[in-house]
């Protein structure tokens, strides 16, 4: 999981990993184990949208892609662990035209780095990340 809030290199998990040649996948983009609201409200992620005409989701999803990391998105924001939108044809195909737009627009050098320096929200870059796993992974050095 990597999402913004949590830095660009969350937990010392991607430089760790990336010394022992393993990618950095991003599969919590929006939040885990649902969007998290206080992402999506953010006033930075808004103002950036605003000045590109894109929702806090494709704000909070380019910073992602432009740090170089792949990245696995549900298909809306309305889909979480156990749930998914009451019109799933309409809003899956709103979702993926809105994510597939990540990909033809990019942040300035400043805004990506105001967005490296958010501080939440916080999440735990563990495998399924969820609250009954914190600290699974120990570091160590070789």
């Amino acid at each position: 999981m990597l999402h913004a809030g949590m830095g660009p290199d969350a937990h010392g998990l991607r430089s760790f990993g990336e010394l022992q040649g393993i990618r950095t996948f991003a599969y919590g983009a929006l939040g885990e184990p649902a969007p998290s609201e206080e992402l999506l409200s953010s006033s930075l992620l808004r103002k950036i949208g605003f000045k590109y005409k894109r929702s806090p989701v494709e704000v909070a999803l380019r910073w992602v892609v432009q740090s170089g990391v792949a990245v696995s998105v549900r298909p809306s924001a309305d889909y979480a662990l156990g749930r998914g939108p009451s019109r799933p044809g309409i809003l899956i195909r709103a979702g993926i035209k809105e994510r597939a737009s990540v990909f033809k627009w990019a942040m300035t050098d400043t805004e990506m780095a105001a967005i490296d320096a958010m501080t939440a929200p916080d999440g735990n870059p563990t495998l399924f990340s969820s609250d009954g796993c914190p600290g699974n992974f120990v570091f160590t050095s070789k």
